[in-house]
């Protein structure tokens, strides 16, 4: 190559470096910094110490090396290799973090359920069946509980307000009339030390856990203990589907046993699991209130899931509020019959 010729091509490829950059520099500038706040959260909720002021150390030192060590550097396919190297230092070990049901958990969730299923008859073992004193006293119990598919009559939902009208706990309940009722609450699984993190449900750092147990526990804790508004209406699903709907949950139980997974705020909370669980051809679209389901209610009354009798939302959910009735059958060994006496469906 002629030195006129060197001359002329080193401006043009230096300009065509230049304006590579600036086009690539913003394309890149979201998903990269996306990613490394994800991974300063991977380090905080889910690092060797645990969340707290270690973890918190550690992600903060891992955010200033990485951004040292990119500014540092020259060319853009550079810098863009030394942080895909911090942030491979990050995510693989995180990938690796295996789920378990051996840790020292809080009581509430302190066993691991199963269901031995035998033709009809379905055995849940560890059952959860806790008392509750009006002053908060807990007395815990883990029983076995005997159902036959058979005696399966229909399914109801609680909505455990607790959030407003931004977050709710919903609640299934089987109802297999002589055997009773059976409720199925999907959780996060907590160790002693830990408390819900909104932020924490999006990494590792709760286990996934479907609770099978007993009303009066899972009821009288919110609408009696934390005096939290609790709803319950009639679901209007077929019996097939609420039969699969419990199957499916049934068999969830029993897979978490022997391959424990992870709770997600996203994919596996205690909403989108059902979601999930339901055949694709079943599925209905995907709704906001779905994720955000502090009017989770307000979405299946405008899908039809609800018995009504022809009763405004509004209306229907005034009457579905049954703190006053879970109060004052405390002590009634008939609590489910008294918290569904006049409310429409029931």
């Amino acid at each position: 190559m002629s030195e006129e010729k060197a001359r002329t091509e080193a401006p043009r490829k230096h300009l065509n470096s230049f304006c590579l950059g600036f086009i690539l520099v913003p394309i890149l500038a979201i998903p990269l910094t996306l990613a490394s706040l994800w991974a300063f959260g991977a380090i905080y909720f889910d690092g060797p110490a645990g969340p707290g002021n270690g973890s918190k150390a550690l992600a903060i030192g891992w955010a200033v090396v990485t951004g040292a060590l990119v500014i540092r550097a020259r060319g853009l396919k550079r810098r863009l290799a030394i942080w895909l190297a911090c942030f491979a230092v990050v995510l693989v070990p995180w990938l690796l973090i295996p789920a378990s049901n051996d840790r020292d958990w809080k009581p509430d969730w302190a066993e691991t359920g199963w269901c031995e299923i035998d033709g009809d008859v379905f055995t849940f073992h560890n059952f959860r069946n806790f008392d509750y004193d009006p002053d908060g006293s807990i007395t815990e119990r883990w029983e076995t509980r005997t159902v036959r598919l058979s005696n399966l009559r229909g399914a109801d939902l609680f909505l455990d307000a607790f959030g407003g009208d931004r977050w709710a706990h919903p609640m299934l309940s089987y109802d297999f009339g002589p055997d009773g009722h059976i409720l199925v609450s999907i959780e996060t699984r907590r160790e002693e030390g830990e408390s819900y993190s909104e932020v924490g449900g999006l990494y590792k750092m709760f286990e996934l856990q479907y609770l099978f147990g007993d009303e009066r526990d899972f009821i009288r804790v919110r609408t009696n203990i934390r005096e939290e508004p609790v709803y319950l209406y009639r679901l209007d699903f077929p019996m097939e589907q609420v039969r699969d709907t419990f199957l499916d949950s049934a068999h969830t139980l029993n897979a978490l046993k022997a391959r424990p997974r992870f709770y997600n705020v996203i994919t596996h909370n205690c909403t989108t699991s059902y979601w999930s669980q339901t055949p694709v051809e079943r599925q209905e679209k995907l709704d906001i209130r779905v994720l955000i389901n502090g009017k989770l209610d307000e979405l299946a009354y405008e899908r039809g899931q609800f018995v009504t009798f022809g009763l405004a939302f509004p209306v229907l959910r005034e009457k579905a509020l049954i703190n006053k009735a879970a109060q004052a059958a405390h002590d009634d060994p008939e609590f489910s019959k008294r918290i569904r006496e006049g409310r429409p469906g029931f």
